[in-house]
């Protein structure tokens, strides 16, 4: 409602009020209600000493295998993906830098995609991931998103 009422108002209004609003967390507030709303979610293609791409077998999808992810909390995208992997998978990672930034729907979401190696862990399931994968490039188990697979190519080519 309040993001219907806003876009009503002309443009130069909204930056004089904004500019001039006294109060801080109130000011905060309204920009916050006021904007649209998506998710970001941290992806990873997470490669081992020999070069070869980890892949999660997860248990709640019809094509179960893929590259390590989630949804971000209240926290650096580094973090939320390293977080991610450990509570998943136990391993450690360390992140090499962002790839590539997608804009996605269903639900409307920044992809953020990062580059990785395996630093330290072993392996333990999860209630989301029954096992793990390391394959080369080309040699995709049955069951990888054709997706996923452009994705691991563009990320490493």
């Amino acid at each position: 409602m309040l993001r219907k009422i806003i876009k009503l108002l002309p443009q130069n209004l909204l930056v004089y009020m904004y500019k001039h609003m006294p109060f801080a967390k109130l000011k905060n507030w309204i920009v916050y209600r006021a904007q649209q709303k998506f998710l970001v979610a941290v992806l990873g293609v997470i490669t081992n000493e020999k070069g070869q791409v980890l892949l999660l077998h997860h248990v709640y999808r019809d094509k179960p295998w893929g590259i390590p992810g989630g949804w971000m909390e209240l926290e650096c995208p580094e973090s939320g993906l390293t977080r991610e992997i450990y509570e998943e998978t136990k391993l450690i990672v360390n992140i090499t830098g962002l790839a590539k930034a997608i804009y996605g729907k269903s639900p409307n979401r920044i992809e953020l995609v990062f580059k990785g190696v395996i630093s330290d862990g072993e392996f333990a399931p999860s209630a989301e991931i029954s096992n793990i994968m390391y394959c080369n490039v080309d040699e995709w188990p049955e069951g990888l998103p054709d997706n996923q697979k452009l994705l691991i190519k563009e990320i490493l080519s």
